[in-house]
């Protein structure tokens, strides 16, 4: 692991804050007690004073503890060991102190030494409580999956944190009161401790042998918390997985057109993949193949794509079939099949695949109504049906947009279609989104999926599967 240096000034900036605002809800809980004299105030200060050294010394081995159970867990005995020498050193220095006042003039009543204990016997710091830094903060660039990790280990350590507390509290308490006991009180809470550690050291582990590793930068930030991860966070989303199925249904067996209607001359299986060929000898024309067991309105679509030839392609989505065919057909395309089809001709939104057109993949296409190119690829477009549209943003430069997209090999394309917004992301990235408000317009039909096979070309598509939402 990257050696890390961890930034021990601002997690002592937490341990200040949150010892002090330990003291301030600790004297807002208890009833009032006799003032200080001036004097009584002046030799509390010098006691707290006179323990700055060992406190300093007992939260940065404390840190220590922290630091080996997330990077040397190997140490923590040792440390846990060193934390229990540096407590007990503030303890007999705290009951030293403390003694000498208590055979002064300026001696404490009990009711102003039970406040005093209460406070950890430390003036200005406040208590002896669980100083515990995880409350929160940002971890760069974390994940969902990273985030609940760390939430689980914190879920984990917080229990016996509990434990910590007690054995802290009352080893303060022994050295205001019961002296001859700090060693015993100093292993409890040297156990306690390690228990904590261990814990943690075993939980984050885990973490780092899994697929939610932290980088180099987020265990320094997750040390700056103190090894606990409690409250609010900014996290990342799940990077992109293609492959993941979780939820979709295939829509393609791999094996037979079980649930596809196509015209045979053009479309079989091959390989594995969904083949619809176009050649001279063979035109097809506009041809398409329709898959008839799902008719789907808002979903996520995946599959893989490849073409060869001059030709292109293209799925349709939310797509109905027996509309009459606005386009001329080509007299050999008539010649070869003869009538059009109207049961194989596709009318609705098209995630455009041309590998070999500089301008069309992944640009949002109607087919077979005259809105035609309604978003091109690298564009944000807002319309209303045939009445309108308005570019709205850029995603990014056509033609540089263009060098993403694989001739004569696998492109993975995702549509995600939400209501009246479509989406076309061609291998990660994004290329185009459609925004039609018109509720009556053939974008926002609810319809069958289909691929498009058009001019002298092979289209070849596998791994199809949908996450129907309605």
């Amino acid at each position: 692991m990257e050696s890390i240096q961890f930034k021990k000034e601002e997690l002592m900036k937490k341990l200040t804050f949150l010892t002090v605002a330990t003291a301030l809800a600790v004297s807002a809980q208890v009833p009032p007690v006799p003032a200080f004299t001036e004097a009584q105030t002046a030799a509390v200060g010098r006691i707290s004073a006179g323990l700055t050294t060992q406190n300093e010394a007992s939260n940065a081995a404390r840190i220590a503890l922290i630091n080996a159970s997330l990077m040397a867990p190997a140490t923590v005995a040792a440390k846990a060991e060193a934390l229990r020498a540096s407590e007990l050193a503030l303890a007999q220095a705290r009951a030293e102190a403390f003694g000498k006042l208590q055979s002064s003039p300026e001696k404490l009543t009990p009711a102003q030494a039970a406040n005093f204990g209460r406070g950890g016997g430390r003036a200005g710091q406040g208590g002896g409580g669980n100083r515990s830094f995880g409350t929160g903060g940002t971890i760069p660039n974390l994940t969902q999956a990273q985030m609940d990790a760390l939430t689980n280990l914190t879920n984990q350590v917080l229990p016996l944190t509990r434990a910590v507390t007690d054995a802290r509290t009352a080893l303060t308490a022994a050295s205001l009161s019961e002296p001859g006991t700090l060693a015993a009180k100093a292993d409890a809470l040297k156990a306690a401790e390690l228990a904590v550690a261990n814990t943690r050291a075993k939980a984050f582990s885990a973490i780092q042998n899994s697929s939610n590793k932290l980088a180099p930068n987020q265990l320094q930030a997750f040390l700056t918390l103190g090894g606990s991860f409690a409250g609010f966070a900014f996290t990342l989303p799940q990077p992109i997985n293609f492959p993941d199925s979780e939820g979709f249904v295939s829509i393609f067996d791999g094996k037979t057109l079980k649930g596809w209607d196509g015209n045979p001359k053009f479309w079989r299986v091959e390989d594995g993949a969904l083949v619809g060929e176009s050649t001279p000898q063979n035109p097809s024309g506009n041809n398409y193949i329709v898959y008839r067991d799902m008719e789907a309105h808002d979903f996520t679509l995946k599959f893989e794509i490849k073409v060869e030839g001059s030709g292109g392609s293209g799925f349709q989505y939310r797509s109905r079939t027996g509309i009459p065919w606005l386009a001329n057909i080509a007299d050999n395309v008539t010649a070869n099949v003869g009538p059009v089809n109207l049961n194989w001709m596709m009318t609705g939104p098209q995630a455009d695949f041309w590998p070999s057109s500089a301008d069309w993949t992944g640009q949002f296409y109607s087919e077979n109504t005259p809105m035609r190119i309604l978003s091109w690829r690298g564009q944000v477009v807002e319309g209303y049906g045939m009445a309108r549209k308005q570019q709205m943003g850029n995603i990014g430069d056509r033609k540089q947009l263009a060098s993403l997209v694989k001739m004569n090999d696998w492109n993975e394309y995702t549509v995600i279609a939400r209501g009246t917004t479509c989406m076309h992301i061609l291998n990660g990235q994004l290329m185009a989104v459609m925004v039609d408000d018109d509720p009556q317009s053939s974008n926002n039909w609810s319809g069958y999926f289909g691929v498009e096979i058009e001019a002298t070309t092979k289209v070849s598509v596998r791994n199809m599967r949908v996450k129907k939402i309605n």
